[in-house]
């Protein structure tokens, strides 16, 4: 197993999936068969008898919405295939001149930034409008998750208890636009799938059985999604992020498998909400600080927050360069990065952010405490780094985590100078160390960069912790500006 063997993203909703189309109940028609009357004419000496007419046979109808709807089977199962991998992004295709399907999306050309769902709608429709009215293509269609439910509510779904369906919006060359919902609903770790309302039977199951070819690429036209970034008066890069969150900064404090088996989101949810009125007894306190920990909040009238912060003394001169907010905390939230004593580079996630924005975004020259959670922690053996280079039994490291880019995490190779045991909540179920651990040697100067960490012992791959051994392993750098 990898050091981010943990995170990858487990998504409960994609464990399993049932399929059953709902038959919709269509009244029998009944042919009513009016007895012909005879007609008989007689003479006194012929009796002559008309032959009875055939019956027409009707032609079945064909449901022309559900014809153009499975030039899209492609598409739809798609969607569904995305959703079952835990992905919400709006896809889209087009039919070429000559009938063609080709898809279309947004790519996210970093991992800090997606385009808004309501925007992203809104960007494909506008453009294959123009498409459309141009002659370039023949119909589109845009399938996102949304609201409806059996009702005309096609918005997007953007909250959890919002999402009920993968909507299609289409528009077809001499037709009006039109929009359908294909409705789901969540049972325990399974996505039912109700069928389109207004399709029979068969032709639900004509679109839910369709099969995707493997290897196929089936988004042959995509477009770029940078981030936002502009540079203020005071010369900081300031930077967009807006799909981050504190999973795996919480899962540093709690442990990783622990995390994942115990609901701790509805306690952090229950002590936010505890902070937000007034505690004379001061009884939340007790929730929320602990010795070597704090469980700090946020409340403001548009963001209530809470994110754990290490407890430090350990202080570094300086300078920041750029400033990645995360937009979908409302900006309340940051990844501040510079160099520290002139020398080396640094980004740590600033747990006074919300508080401390202004100065962040004006005063580059800073003195910030810094500490960090640590993620994995290993016993490192030998000096060899892994492309094979002999290094010297003093030698210390850490670089930028390729796997969790903009969270301010690292990879290292790092001494322990000290430990000490500590314990959180009221019960002290969470138990772990404070570990002071050396992250670059300097010949003059001990503790040039020597932070103190949080690690939980059950993010740790090895029994004991001793003083002066090497480990190994990730963490998350977080800072604030010093008292």
């Amino acid at each position: 197993m990898g050091i981010f063997d943990f995170f990858k993203k487990k998504n409960n909703r994609q464990e399993n999936i049932s399929t059953p189309v709902q038959e919709i109940a269509i009244p029998e028609e009944k042919i009513v068969e009016e007895a012909a009357e005879e007609v008989v004419e007689v003479t006194p000496e012929i009796k002559q008898e008309i032959p009875s007419q055939p019956q027409p046979v009707e032609e079945p109808s064909v449901n022309e919405e559900y014809e153009k709807i499975k030039t899209y089977n492609d598409y739809i199962v798609y969607s569904i295939a995305l959703q079952l991998r835990g992905e919400y992004t709006p896809i889209s295709a087009f039919e070429k001149d000559n009938g063609e399907i080709e898809g279309f999306v947004y790519m996210v050309t970093e991992d800090a930034y997606a385009l808004p769902v309501h925007e992203a709608i809104s960007k494909m429709e506008e453009k294959f409008e123009k498409e459309l009215q141009e002659g370039k293509i023949r119909s589109y269609m845009i399938l996102y998750h949304s609201q409806f439910d059996h009702n005309d509510n096609h918005n997007p779904a953007t909250q959890e208890g919002e999402f009920k369906a993968i909507s299609l919006s289409y528009h077809f060359k001499g037709a009006d636009k039109a929009k359908t919902g294909l409705p789901y609903i969540f049972e325990n770790e399974t996505v039912t799938y109700k069928g389109f309302a207004e399709f029979s039977h068969e032709e639900n199951n004509g679109i839910m059985n369709h099969q995707l070819i493997d290897g196929k690429e089936y988004f042959t036209n995509t477009e770029g999604i940078a981030a936002p970034e502009t540079t203020n008066e005071a010369g900081i890069i300031v930077r967009k992020s807006n799909v981050h969150n504190l999973i795996n900064t919480w899962s540093g404090i709690f442990g990783h498998e622990n995390f994942q088996t115990k609901d701790y989101g509805q306690y952090l949810t229950s002590v936010l909400m505890q902070s937000t009125v007034a505690d004379p007894l001061g009884e939340s306190k007790g929730k929320t600080e602990f010795e070597d920990v704090r469980f700090k909040t946020v409340i403001t009238d548009e963001l209530s927050t809470i994110m754990p912060e290490v407890k430090t003394d350990y202080t570094l001169d300086f300078e920041t360069r750029s400033v990645r907010e995360w937009e979908n905390a409302l900006n309340l939230q940051a990844i501040v990065a510079g160099p520290a004593r002139n020398t080396f580079g640094i980004w740590f996630f600033a747990t006074d952010y919300a508080e401390n924005r202004n100065i962040y975004l004006t005063q580059p020259h800073l003195n910030v405490n810094i500490s960090g959670i640590v993620l994995i922690l290993d016993a490192h053996e030998g000096t060899d780094l892994p492309d094979g280079t002999k290094m010297s039994e003093e030698f210390t490291t850490y670089m930028p985590s390729q796997t969790l880019p903009n969270y301010a995490c690292f990879d290292f190779i790092a001494k322990v100078i000290d430990f000490k045991e500590t314990e959180l909540l009221e019960d002290g179920s969470i138990k772990g160390y404070i570990v002071k651990l050396k992250l670059i040697t300097h010949e003059e100067a001990e503790d040039f960069f020597t932070i103190d960490a949080f690690v939980n012992k059950e993010n740790m791959r090895f029994e004991n912790l001793t003083k002066g051994m090497k480990v190994t392993g990730a963490l998350q750098l977080q800072g604030k500006i010093a008292d």
